[in-house]
């Protein structure tokens, strides 16, 4: 006889003590085999301080604070340092002498540049073709020219010509633009350092740790008569046993949520207040290099001549002897 009905639940449960036979391809709802135990899942409120505490210790929180100030410092001091090596820079190129400075600082070709800027109507700029001129040359812009301003470079009576314009003249125009950049870097180097300083500041950082857990159950009961099985019972058995039966169905529904949520906040901040102050050049240099740079200078220069310039004070006047008593 078959222990199921027309709806295949079984009528025949198993005896006490018997284990229970799980037919083939029978399994739990959540895919393990019939009679299998599910392992029960931890709530959320026993599990928040283990998650945080996990958190806690993967933020390595001194370690920020310490990069953080490292940081700050570090930056200043790059800062300080790269000042002072640009302005012991701009010191060594203003000490040189003139030629070693134009031969460092400025080619030939920007004094083409500068030439034919400055005389536009007599001067050109031919730039290489590919071919014999594999360079930038000077040229007059007509033959049988001879501008005035030649004189400015000990040129007089002579017309301008190419070869005129690249060996007598480029070195000259050479000299004379290394000559103005050198005084013009010597002025600023006379003025002393700018240099940029911390006043105050302050750095500060902070951690936050946020956590939460929720845990939550409800369970819904409900039991009924089965009308059907109370109807049709009777069909297996006797009719005397018709109507003496019934069948009640219980229903159990549960609801459990588990709601957790850790969180950190990691915060840094770094405030600081500069102000500038000038730092003379007395104060960096020796005194020799600091003569080279005043030399190269037409600010100081001009002072010592202003004052054997200055007109000497006039002598005090004699003043006056009283006349004696019974003289002329």
């Amino acid at each position: 006889m078959s222990e199921h009905n027309g709806t295949g639940s079984r009528i025949f449960p198993p005896r006490n003590g018997a284990p229970a036979r799980a037919l083939s391809g029978e399994t739990a709802g959540n895919g393990q085999a019939a009679g299998t135990p599910a392992t029960p899942k931890p709530q959320a409120t026993e599990t928040i301080a283990r998650r945080t505490g996990a958190m806690v210790n993967e933020i390595d929180f001194p370690g920020f604070v310490a990069q953080l100030v490292h940081g700050t410092f570090d930056a200043i001091v790059d800062a300080s340092i790269r000042q002072m090596e640009s302005y012991s820079s701009l010191v060594t190129a203003v000490a040189k002498t003139l030629e070693q400075f134009t031969e460092e600082n400025v080619s030939p070709n920007q004094a083409r540049d500068w030439l034919a800027t400055r005389y536009p109507g007599d001067v050109q700029l031919l730039l290489p073709d590919g071919g014999e001129r594999i360079e930038p040359q000077l040229a007059p812009r007509s033959d049988d020219l001879e501008p005035a301003w030649l004189a400015e470079y000990g040129i007089e009576n002579e017309t301008l010509t190419t070869e005129l314009l690249e060996e007598q003249i480029l070195p000259q125009v050479r000299l004379k633009v290394g000559g103005e950049r050198q005084q013009l870097l010597a002025t600023m180097v006379m003025l002393g350092m700018n240099r940029v300083v911390v006043r105050d500041g302050s750095i500060t950082s902070k951690v936050m740790f946020r956590a939460a857990a929720q845990d939550a159950a409800k369970v819904g009961y409900a039991a009924g008569t089965d009308p059907k099985a109370v109807a049709n019972w009777g069909e297996r058995g006797s009719l005397s046993y018709e109507g003496q039966s019934s069948t009640m169905v219980s229903t159990v529904a549960v609801n459990a949520q588990n709601e957790s949520n850790v969180r950190a906040d990691l915060f840094g901040e770094v405030k600081l207040n500069f102000v500038s102050e000038t730092l003379p050049l007395d104060r960096m240099v020796e005194p020799a290099k600091a003569a080279l740079v005043q030399r190269h200078s037409p600010a100081m220069r001009a002072q010592p001549a202003a004052a054997a310039t200055a007109p000497a004070p006039a002598a005090p006047a004699v003043a006056p002897t009283p006349p004696t008593e019974g003289g002329a």
